[in-house]
């Protein structure tokens, strides 16, 4: 991805350690680079305007200010729009609702793995992808998907979703150029339409696929995906 493309990310932590492993993992993930770094609440504050970062994620804990107040000064008109995703030790249900309130996606507890870091800021740029693909819903179930997307729990697999098969439609959507139907993968690979239908879906919400309308001159439009 184009680095002019990339999605830029603001951390905010008191701890340099903290900040130092953030910027490793972040970096690591293809599409996001990492424009700056705050120890203080204030510093967040004038870097986010400064740098106009997409994401930032926020430590709760921070010498000067609350986290909680700065996601709050986040969203007020005079700073830049930004996304914000908290990362925290604190687990209290009050935290993380207040943390919602104030407008944060997502919320990481500390100590946050490489992985689940990284598959947290690849449904954030699936979900941010999507938005920005512009044009209009048709379907609720497209909505349900975006707001589906980026707090989807991935450690589990749908009884009704073998690996094997996830695999091979993976593998068949990355072999092919162009997108591709239920109906068309379902030859490729050998199943039932509705089955191929499924793991499309189900691949989709994971965001692993992406899935996009198709419109033709009568009924309903036919959705056609291709692997991301």
């Amino acid at each position: 991805m184009p680095e002019s493309r990339d999605i830029t990310v603001l951390i905010v932590d008191d701890d340099p350690v903290v900040t130092a492993a953030l910027h490793a993992q972040v970096n690591r993930v293809l599409g996001f680079r990492v424009v700056g770094i705050a120890h203080t609440g204030h510093a967040a504050l004038a870097a986010a305007g400064r740098f106009a970062p997409r994401l930032i994620l926020l430590d709760l804990h921070l010498p000067d200010l609350p986290g909680l107040e700065v996601a709050h000064r986040l969203r007020r008109p005079d700073q830049p729009p930004a996304d914000v995703i908290v990362i925290s030790g604190r687990k209290e249900s009050a935290t993380v609702r207040a943390a919602m309130q104030r407008g944060a996606l997502y919320y990481l507890v500390k100590p946050t793995r490489t992985g689940i870091l990284e598959q947290t800021l690849l449904r954030y740029a699936a979900t941010a992808e999507q938005l920005e693909a512009g044009g209009r819903f048709t379907e609720q179930q497209e909505i349900d998907r975006i707001f589906r997307l980026l707090h989807l729990d991935q450690s589990t697999r749908p009884k009704s979703i073998s690996a094997a098969t996830e695999q091979a439609v993976l593998d068949a959507l990355t072999d092919v150029e162009e997108d591709v139907s239920a109906h068309e993968l379902a030859g490729m690979i050998g199943v039932s339409r509705a089955t191929a239908r499924r793991y499309l879906e189900h691949l989709a919400d994971r965001g692993l696929v992406e899935a996009r309308p198709k419109y033709g001159p009568t009924g309903r439009p036919q959705h056609r995906y291709r692997a991301r």
